[in-house]
């Protein structure tokens, strides 16, 4: 064991060494990534709060999260000379967008926007009450809206679905729309610190395998730090056994956790798995949930990134030599396990240890599935198989899975259980949330013996493990039975949903003058299904209502050009949630 360590050691003292020299040096030129073409979109050190590719909820991070020193209303600059392509505004999501197209074949985004500024605000504004909406995306011309590099173009802020001020950036292919890794850019952004490597996953293969003479799955904690980890325990494999990793890395100047740019396995020497983080297009970003361990992140938070592919997983990050998704340990030897794990930057830091490889013997005990239920009443299974369309029904209840949504073959489980609280069906537990989907099945609950008036209220809400309420997700009555795309397993029921919005004052008082205030704020929340259309008017006028779903808190910001001063004016709310029911708010004001 002493020869291979001191084998091993010598040969990744030699990478180490070679990252170090070279750093982003050896990422960018093979791409061919400008390296000066663009400044910063700030006129502030540019410090980070999230990176390219870190691990999101159903989705890869496109781009890079820049600090605004915790405030909204920081300068955003034009990268480069361009031209406005297009302007997006949504309630959710990047919020207020915009996207510059440069010459040289990239379009810059600069998204979570407080504001757009000069002509570029004007040409918003004027869409909008043209349209009489907020929410609105923009496709101006080529000449229309033109740019250069260093001119102020928007204001920082926390629109959409933004956690705090900060600006989020992106560079993408112009012709294809692929987010490309702004770290390979050249940017100023300073970093020397290397990757942690926090957790090892060892997971044997569909009961084809063990870990230390067991079929369970192993999660094991690494020691170490400045780039050298190890495991301190004895590991014994055999049969059929997948690996994976938990790592993070941090940039200078900033505790927030990233993701890290490459990962690579070797066993005994040779690679059998690497991905690395140049670019990932939005068709493919919700690979995520097979690249990683989903059960491990859905059930403990671990972000475990899986080292092998599973069959229908399409992301186009492998582009190192892959094995055919697993390791066959079989023999009577010691192999030595190896993960290099690098940063944007060059940054390497690695992880090794010795299995022990015994022959695999299917009298093991094997660990009971994850979908392991202790209620047997009204339990059916089936296997799905991931290549292949796949049905499931009872007499009320049925699923249809187009083919290629799973990404691998699993075994199906299905129970019933009572209804609780608002439910008017029992709960169908539809396998469990920790198996993913890749896209939409159809589901169908049926219920029985509901009164017209209240067919249109009724929807489909997903629950947790809990049988507690997690998302309203819609559906359509038919003939006795209700029936949504979505794209989860687990508990579901169907719920009616008769109440309508509730509309109330934020900062205005009847009747007073609110000309010191600037503006206007009223909340406007649904209980269940949730807002679908508001509208707001001043003396039966249109007015921009920015709506913060995070707040429930729709803003009208006073404009001179729309609205006389010194006099009495009524201000009416109407808002309608997914299942159709209207309210109605009005108050008087001065201004």
């Amino acid at each position: 064991m002493d020869v291979v360590n001191t084998s091993f050691q010598r040969m990744n003292n030699l990478k180490i060494l070679l990252f170090s020299f070279f750093g982003l040096l050896q990422f960018v030129n093979a791409q061919n990534y400008p390296l000066e073409y663009f400044r910063s979109p700030l006129d502030i050190p540019i410090f980070l709060a999230g990176n390219f590719g870190e691990i999101r909820s159903n989705h890869f991070h496109a781009g890079l999260d820049m600090k605004t020193e915790s405030v909204e209303g920081k300068n955003i600059y034009a990268v480069a000379d361009g031209y406005v392509s297009r302007i997006k505004i949504s309630h959710g999501g990047y919020g207020k967008a915009l996207y510059i197209t440069h010459p040289n074949g990239y379009t810059s985004v600069y998204a979570h926007l407080q504001s757009f500024n000069g002509e570029i605000g004007e040409y918003v504004n004027n869409a909008q009450y043209k349209k009489e909406s907020y929410e609105i995306e923009l496709f101006p011309s080529k000449t229309g809206l033109l740019v250069k590099k260093g001119e102020l173009v928007a204001l920082s802020g926390n629109s959409g679905g933004s956690g705090g001020p900060h600006l989020h950036f992106e560079l993408r292919e112009t012709k294809t729309e692929i987010p490309v890794n702004p770290l390979l850019f050249g940017f100023d952004i300073k970093d020397d610190i290397k990757p942690t490597i926090k957790k090892l996953g060892i997971y044997p293969v569909k009961e084809m395998g063990t870990v230390n003479n067991s079929g369970a799955p192993k999660l094991l904690e690494l020691t170490g730090n400045k780039g050298l980890y190890k495991l301190n325990s004895t590991i014994t494999l055999s049969g059929k056994i997948a690996f994976g990793l938990e790592v993070q890395d941090k940039l200078n100047g900033s505790s927030n956790r990233c993701g890290v740019y490459s990962i690579e396995l070797l066993i005994d020497s040779q690679e059998v798995y690497c991905h690395k983080m140049d670019k990932i297009g939005f068709h493919e970003t919700r690979y995520i949930n097979s690249h990683v361990h989903f059960y491990d992140w859905k059930k403990n938070s671990s972000r475990i990134q899986r080292s092998y592919v599973q069959p229908n997983n399409k992301l186009n990050v492998y582009n190192c030599k892959k094995n055919a998704f697993t390791y066959d340990f079989k023999d009577e030897k010691k192999h030595l396990i190896q993960y290099i794990v690098t940063d944007s930057y060059g940054n390497a830091s690695t992880f090794s240890f010795i299995a022990n490889s015994i022959e695999f013997k299917d009298t093991v005990s094997q660990a009971k599935t994850h979908s392991e239920h202790t209620d047997f009443s009204n339990f059916q299974s089936l296997l799905f198989k991931s290549n292949k369309h796949n049905d499931f029904k009872t007499e009320d209840f049925k699923i249809s899975l187009p083919a290629n949504i799973l990404y691998d073959d699993f075994v199906f489980d299905y129970h019933l259980t009572e209804p609780k609280g608002r439910a008017i069906t029992p709960i169908h537990k539809a396998h469990n949330i920790y198996e993913p989907l890749h896209s939409y099945m159809t589901m169908s609950i049926k219920i029985d013996s509901l009164p017209e008036v209240l067919q249109d209220k009724a929807l489909i809400v997903a629950l947790d493990e809990e049988n507690k309420f997690l998302a309203a997700e819609g559906g359509t009555y038919n003939e006795g039975w209700i029936t949504v795309k979505t794209r989860s397993f687990g508990p579901y029921t169907v719920m009616i949903d008769t109440i309508a919005p509730l509309i109330k004052s934020y900062n205005i008082v009847k009747g007073r003058d609110m000309t010191s205030r600037g503006k206007l704020q009223v909340t406007v929340s649904d209980e269940l299904s949730g807002l679908k259309t508001y509208r707001g008017t001043i003396d039966g006028k249109w007015i921009l209502m920015e709506y913060d779903y995070k707040l429930n808190l729709l803003t009208y910001f006073f404009d001179d050009s729309k609205l006389d001063k010194g006099k009495s004016h009524k201000l009416k709310i109407t808002a309608s949630d997914k299942q159709a029911n209207n309210s109605e708010y009005s108050i008087d004001f001065i201004w």
